[in-house]
């Protein structure tokens, strides 16, 4: 039996999570992260994911897709999130739970699980992003530098911060190498996306509020946890070397590369090997 449910959460500091639940109640818990940050969840995300025997939950981070208010920055940091999925997991009334999300996604989920490693099952991981100033700037070049996109988003004049909020998504979209054809944003989009990215941007600058050597620190305390990376040979945004780095500083850990795929998470290759990794890891 399915049943889905959507409500708001309150987690304080004026945020409110909004959450979806799809799937059977009665079956495996699983924990569903977005990327971004400040994405939110994509509606093909439980597609991923067998509804018949696993039960989705599907957050939108503080200040992230329809949660509110939305792109706010204030008590936003990586340490809030890891608390509201914790928040999230009791009102559920979870014992434990699998965790798995992609890019952003994977990097929090390893967070978390370091901070709450009795409330995991297991991980499995998409193109895991380490969170480091160095990577972020290779990512964006020296045409399109973060610290002047952030500033042009916050911008009093809303043109400048539209104009902004393109080139970030073109760029990102170019960098992904995403399969499905994607309509250019009509102003609305542009004033929705000028909030998701004034959000990112808020996380990026600061290194997630982790940095490279706390999040290695939190993946080599998570021994004994079985984590599933799957990763594709030409991510441009998260590129081959993080999840080889990653890899080696996960004990025990498992490494799949996806020959011929990007960053996409609905590129076919990528879509089997998630499920794969998700039958092989029960």
């Amino acid at each position: 039996m399915s049943v889905d449910a959507c409500f708001f959460l309150p987690v304080g500091d004026g945020h409110r999570l909004w959450v979806e639940t799809r799937g059977n109640p009665a079956g495996e818990p699983v924990l569903v992260l977005h990327g971004g940050p400040g994405s939110g969840c994509s509606p093909r995300f439980p597609a991923l994911y067998d509804g018949a025997r696993q039960w989705l939950v599907l957050p939108d981070q503080r200040g992230a897709g329809r949660s509110e208010p939305a792109g706010e920055r204030t008590a936003n940091t990586t340490a809030h999130l890891i608390a509201d999925l914790e928040a999230l997991r009791l009102h559920l009334g979870i014992a434990r739970w699998r965790v798995t999300g992609g890019s952003w996604g994977a990097t929090l989920a390893i967070a978390y699980a370091a901070a709450h490693r009795d409330a995991v099952i297991d991980l499995v991981l998409r193109s895991v992003f380490v969170p480091s100033r160095a990577r972020v700037d290779a990512f964006f070049g020296s045409a399109l530098p973060l610290d002047g996109l952030a500033a042009d988003l916050d911008h009093i004049d809303p043109a400048v911060a539209r104009a902004a909020a393109l080139a970030w998504w073109r760029h990102e979209l170019g960098m992904a190498a995403a399969t499905a054809v994607v309509a250019s944003p009509d102003d609305g989009a542009l004033d929705r996306l000028v909030l998701k990215y004034r959000l990112q941007a808020h996380y990026l600058q600061a290194e997630c509020f982790l940095g490279e050597a706390a999040f290695f620190a939190a993946c080599s305390r998570l021994a004994g946890v079985p984590v599933s990376l799957i990763h594709g040979r030409e991510d441009r945004v998260c590129p081959p070397d993080s999840a080889e780095a990653i890899h080696a500083r996960l004990p025990g850990s498992r490494l799949v590369w996806v020959e011929g795929c990007a960053h996409d998470p609905f590129h076919p290759a990528m879509q089997a090997a998630w499920r794969a990794a998700l039958l092989s890891a029960e």
